[in-house]
């Protein structure tokens, strides 16, 4: 293979004086560690005020928001704070009925802030079902959970990442997306002695220059070393990354990658914002927004079509209440095994960087912690 292409000259830029970064949403909003939920529950309430608050939903989000559909927003916000608030109080076997509530009213306050319409009564059933068969022993791999035709978890999908829900009927085994759950990436690992299906990245930003806007994304080479990945097979080896990025020469000591196309502007930088987030959000891009920082990841797989990583996580929550609800004996049994980080550990991240993520999305500000 030839030398890559030469990067493009930009610069980082700000828009109304608020610097643009590259995430599912285009400013930063930087929360301290000490009084983290307090500032990010503010920041959805303010919004799910009559009528100020679903005012300023509809020029964030270009949607009308009917007296119903905003009251219906701020339950959603409200219930999901309630929860929210239970999960880090009770046994880390019931830890999946609050974070699945949470989650559950979570995803539909960000489906109404998109489209009101798809929070009506005759849309709200959670749009899963386990696949669970019982068998003459329990085992952990059994798990499986059954997408439905319709519901929020393939609104929820068909709204994030890449738009993508698997057909009617599909079956995830629960082991099969653990590998890809970003908040569990060293739980995952110590668990079973592999690398999830994850790769870190260094960094990812905005540059702009030449009336145009790109992304950049930095990865070490010991990270591409330790997967026995070459910095030209990365595209393929993740690509849904690849789609939309390719390898480029800097002067950096990473190695670097810029997607494929720049989004040209005439007098303001902000006309770019959107078509920006689009290509960060495709790419499927993980966020560990509560890590200082905000480590990110790229997917490792050759599949073209892969649920959003919110899709995935309310999936997992959803089979993991199941379980508790449903078959609580089983529960118990994985009480103690390899599995077990799933309760004792991952949902506590997950529905923190779920509500991290999904405020990010509402408020349109990244929500990161420093």
């Amino acid at each position: 293979m030839g030398r890559p292409p030469q990067s493009r000259d930009g610069i980082p830029a700000a828009s109304g004086g608020r610097p643009i970064v590259a995430g599912v949403a285009p400013f930063r909003r930087s929360l301290l560690p000490s009084n983290r939920d307090s500032e990010l529950w503010a920041s959805l309430n303010a919004l799910a005020i009559e009528p100020h608050g679903y005012r300023r939903l509809e020029r964030k989000h270009g949607i009308k928001l009917d007296v119903q559909a905003g009251r219906r927003f701020s339950a959603y916000v409200v219930q999901a704070q309630q929860y929210y608030a239970t999960i880090g109080t009770v046994d880390p076997i019931a830890k999946p009925l609050s974070g699945y509530y949470f989650a559950l009213n979570l995803a539909k306050a960000y489906l109404t802030a998109v489209d009101p319409n798809s929070t009506t009564p005759d849309f709200v059933h959670h749009g899963l079902t386990s696949g669970f068969a019982r068998k003459s022993r329990y085992f952990f791999q059994q798990e499986v959970v059954r997408v439905r035709d319709s519901g929020v978890f393939r609104q929820l999908a068909q709204a994030t990442g890449r738009g993508f829900c698997w057909a009617k009927g599909y079956e995830m085994r629960i082991v099969d997306l653990m590998p890809y759950l970003p908040d569990g990436y060293d739980l995952y690992a110590d668990a079973n002695d592999e690398a999830p299906k994850l790769l870190p990245v260094a960094d990812c930003f905005a540059l702009f220059g030449g009336k145009q806007g790109w992304i950049r994304v930095e990865v070490n080479g010991h990270e591409l070393r330790q997967r026995n990945i070459g910095p030209e097979s990365l595209p393929t080896r993740a690509r849904i990354f690849g789609e939309a990025f390719r390898l480029v020469s800097s002067d950096l000591p990473t190695f670097s990658y810029e997607s494929k196309k720049a989004f040209s502007y005439n007098k303001k930088l902000s006309e770019v914002l959107a078509d920006l987030c689009t290509v960060f959000d495709g790419s499927l891009v993980a966020s560990n927004r509560y890590v200082p920082g905000n480590q990110r990841y790229l997917v490792l797989s050759p599949r073209s079509s892969l649920l959003s990583h919110e899709a995935v996580t309310f999936a997992v929550l959803h089979q993991l209440s199941t379980i508790v609800r449903y078959r609580p004996q089983d529960a118990e049994r994985v009480r103690g095994t390899k599995h077990f980080w799933l309760f004792s550990g991952w949902i506590d991240r997950a529905c923190q960087g779920l509500l991290l993520g999904v405020a990010s999305r509402i408020t349109r500000e990244e929500h990161v912690a420093v």
